[in-house]
């Protein structure tokens, strides 16, 4: 399928959350977009942005300085049209998104742990989400056990339910670091994500995340500034 790409804008906060898989699959796919603050973006605080986004939210993807898409899976798979990151048979696509959606079922707490979570409300959080996450984990190796083709979902092409996977994947990693050592199936995933040359690249560049469980902060243009939505 043959698309004119149109102009991306991305709007989100400072925090490793919502916006990495939608990244890491434009990435992937080598399509251009523009990374921007709310109040960067549209020059007033968030406060007074928040009541001019649909449902108040972000992510939002502005395409061609006119159309808007709220919601995180929403965006997630306008893109992956443009991305070519959806299997061709109507059957497997709802298995991809049922793929995706069971990831995302993972986003709360997790990513607001990760994010702000400190000290001791950081370690009590950090015992719910491994305590939650590990009966899950055995489904996941499941699933990726049943395409032998390939490291992926299905098979030796990652989709855009691979790319939200392995977002969330690679935060309980960090809580903890071998949380996969008795499930090869998912290491073996997670890898090939990580070894795909435009992730590699996307992972290496992106604004380091520091201070986890401490002061978290993100490393932007040199300069460690606190997660959050506000501008510093």
């Amino acid at each position: 399928m043959n698309i004119k790409l149109p102009k991306l804008d991305l709007i989100y906060f400072k925090m490793r959350a919502f916006t990495e898989a939608i990244q890491m699959q434009l990435c992937y796919a080598g399509i251009p977009y523009n990374y921007h603050f709310p109040w960067d973006y549209f020059d007033k605080p968030w406060n007074e942005v928040k009541k001019e986004m649909g449902f108040g939210q972000l992510p939002l993807l502005i395409v061609n300085d006119e159309k808007r898409i709220w919601q995180s899976g929403s965006i997630m798979r306008y893109t992956a049209i443009l991305a070519n990151t959806l299997p061709e048979n109507l059957e497997e696509r709802g298995i991809a998104d049922a793929i995706f959606e069971s990831s995302q079922e993972l986003f709360q707490p997790l990513n607001a742990t990760i994010n702000f979570k400190v000290g001791q409300d950081y370690e009590n959080f950090k015992k719910i989400i491994l305590d939650d996450f590990r009966p899950r984990l055995f489904y996941f190796n499941k699933f990726l056990e049943n395409d032998k083709s390939g490291p992926f979902f299905f098979g030796t092409s990652p989709f855009y339910c691979d790319f939200g996977t392995y977002h969330q994947f690679s935060l309980i990693r960090v809580l903890d670091d071998t949380i996969f050592d008795d499930f090869s199936s998912v290491k073996l995933f997670m890898n090939a994500v990580e070894n795909l040359k435009a992730i590699s690249e996307y992972l290496s560049n992106r604004p380091k995340l520091i201070g986890i469980s401490e002061q978290p902060k993100l490393v932007i243009d040199g300069k460690a500034v606190s997660t959050g939505i506000k501008a510093d």
